[in-house]
Formats: C-alpha cells, structure tokens, sequence
C-alpha cells in the first residue's frame, strides 16, 4: 500500500444506525459484553463493505445522535440465535467487539438503514460542526 492510499484508508470507517426502538441503556448491557473481545456484536447486512478490514472503525448513530465508534473484528456469513433475543439469525454480518469509544461532542445524524462509508472529519467540515 503506498502512502497515500495509506493515508486515505486511515480515515475510512463506517457508520450504521440502532434502531430507535433499541433503548440505548439496554444496547450499553451488550457493549459490556463484548468488551474484552471474548464475544462480538453483529450487524447484518446484504453486502460486506469494500475497501473496511479488521481493525477499522464502525461508528454507531442512536436517536439522530452519533454515539461513539468500536472495532470491527471480522466480516462472516453465519446462522446464529442470539444469546440475547434468542432470535434465529442467517446471512453477512460485520462483527465488532472490544471497548466502546464515546464521542464527547453530540454530533446529529439522521438514521438510516444499512451501513455508509464514513469519515468523520469530512463529515463534521461537510456539515459546519
């Protein structure tokens, strides 16, 4: 990888949206779970994203808001019931774990469904924050 696709992938994250159904105190119950990289959080959707490894940075978005961001660990195709919900689950998931990072600023972003490329500081240029 020569430098300056070094330099742009450095910047690149995703960022995906829990449902405004999801409260936030019970989603921080399954951040705590996964902490200490010993369980994951998985996020389905329909393609993996191109260009985000292990390593890179998914951002989460609850109530128009963004939270913070954590590690993603692995991209697998899988069927799993989910130790909380116990909800039967098939397909591709992006899978994060490890500590929580909180933003401190509350910085807005509508919700959406899926997941988009993400940076956060063109975003934050982007939108006068």
């Amino acid at each position: 990888m020569d430098i300056l696709e070094e330099i742009e992938h450095k910047n690149r994250s995703i960022i995906v949206t829990l449902p405004s159904k999801e409260h936030w105190e019970e989603y921080e119950n399954e951040l705590i779970k996964v902490k200490d990289y010993k369980n994951v959080l998985n996020f389905k959707v329909h393609n993996f994203p191109k260009g985000i490894k292990k390593g890179d940075k998914c951002y989460v978005v609850h109530d128009g808001i963004i939270k913070g961001w954590m590690e993603i660990v692995g991209f697998s195709e899988k069927e799993f019931d989910c130790t909380t919900t116990n909800k039967k689950w098939k397909g591709k998931f992006i899978e994060r774990s490890g500590p929580f990072h909180y933003l401190t600023e509350k910085i807005p972003m509508k919700g959406f469904q899926g997941f988009k490329y993400f940076n956060m500081e063109e975003y934050k240029i982007n939108n006068q924050l």
